[in-house]
């Protein structure tokens, strides 16, 4: 938010916008690749919490990191169930990814192009 020139709000003050109609016009994309990046972040950081949920919990509750662990048993290694768990752990990301990948690299640089 501290790339964005104190001159653009002066100038939209100019020019008649409010507070409100500025930060939705003209505010809001000009740091929509670092809002990108801050909600990859965010997914990523509770994406990897949840795989640590079971371990917090005292309920009954299976979050998909933990039936890839329980795969192994004593007649071996149930193959279906850890390939399904790991294309259901892997989907989320790469479709976020997906989509926030134009402003990543933007993000990251801190709205320098």
């Amino acid at each position: 938010m501290s790339s964005v020139p104190k001159e653009i709000d002066e100038t939209a003050y100019i020019d008649g916008y409010s507070f409100p109609r500025f930060f939705v016009k003209i505010f809001i994309p000009m740091i929509r690749s670092g809002i990108g990046v801050t909600l990859f972040f965010l997914f990523m950081f509770s994406w990897v919490e949840l795989l640590l949920a079971r371990t917090l919990t005292a309920t009954d509750a299976q979050p998909i990191g933990m039936i890839m662990t329980r795969t192994s048993t004593a007649s071996g290694i149930d193959w279906g169930t850890l390939a399904a768990a790991g294309v259901l752990t892997i989907i989320p990301g790469i479709l976020v990814v997906y989509f926030v990948r134009n402003h990543i690299a933007k993000g990251f640089a801190l709205g320098r192009t």
